[in-house]
């Protein structure tokens, strides 16, 4: 699986957790992060080169675990590839379906929300719905940067929540995995009455789905390993995020 940066940790923790005897190869674009401030094409030409890359390491399904690259990328793969490939995208469809007369908010990067395929999830799903967006880089910002927040971060993400707490919205959609890792900020802003959709547990589910009678059933000791395009910025982060010194490897 690959991310621009650690967002997509957010995944492989699901995933890990989910699939406990599969390998999983994680590569973090981190030279070119955050992938919202790129242009499609640039996008498009780093999955490619990334999924050439994990190739050689003869996986048997491929995680695009990053909204952004989802958007931009995962049909022009998904028509060079032979292997599964699976993406990730906003919460949509469940949120309309937890909100079908409510009001739903939704948090991205500025690439995902211009996408077509955004465009299109929602043309498809939530057509008569009520739906506020905002782009925010400062979330990927603060993820890959800052190791604890403090109170003037805390504000900055209030104030980037301000436009859904105008709006009095049911539910709020994190359409980037990297913003479950502020979770508990957000949701202690929002306040208990919002419904916080993000989308860890149903790619993981999706996964083993995908990889039906291809699921590892017997690896006991399995690998997990790690790579990045700068690795000397992304390392202290990795070991933040996985809670453990992590042997981070150069792409």
């Amino acid at each position: 699986m690959f991310d621009s940066g650690v967002g997509g940790l957010s995944i492989f923790n699901a995933v890990k957790d989910f699939l406990p005897q599969e390998n999983i190869i994680y590569l973090a674009d981190t030279r070119y992060a955050p992938y919202g401030d790129q242009s499609e094409a640039f996008i498009i030409e780093r999955s490619q080169k990334i999924t050439d890359f994990l190739l050689q390491h003869s996986i048997k399904l491929l995680v695009v675990a990053c909204n952004t690259a989802t958007a931009a990328a995962i049909q022009v793969l998904r028509d060079n590839y032979s292997i599964p490939i699976i993406g990730v995208e906003p919460a949509i469809k469940p949120a309309v379906e937890k909100t079908p007369e409510g009001r739903i908010g939704v948090i991205a990067t500025k690439a995902t929300l211009k996408s077509e395929k955004y465009q299109r999830l929602k043309a498809r799903f939530a057509e008569n719905a009520s739906i506020t967006e905002k782009a925010t880089p400062l979330f990927v910002q603060l993820v890959e940067t800052v190791a604890q927040l403090q109170p003037q971060h805390i504000a900055e993400i209030k104030q980037e929540l301000q436009i859904f707490i105008d709006q009095k919205v049911n539910t709020l959609v994190l359409g980037c995995t990297h913003f479950p890792f502020l979770n508990e900020v957000i949701a202690q802003i929002m306040g208990a009455e919002v419904t916080i959709l993000e989308n860890a547990q149903p790619v993981a589910k999706e996964i083993a789905r995908k990889l039906g009678d291809n699921v590892n059933l017997q690896n006991t000791a399995r690998q997990l390993t790690f790579y990045s395009s700068n690795p000397a910025a992304a390392q202290a982060k990795f070991n933040l995020i996985l809670r453990q010194k992590v042997n981070l490897l150069p792409f």
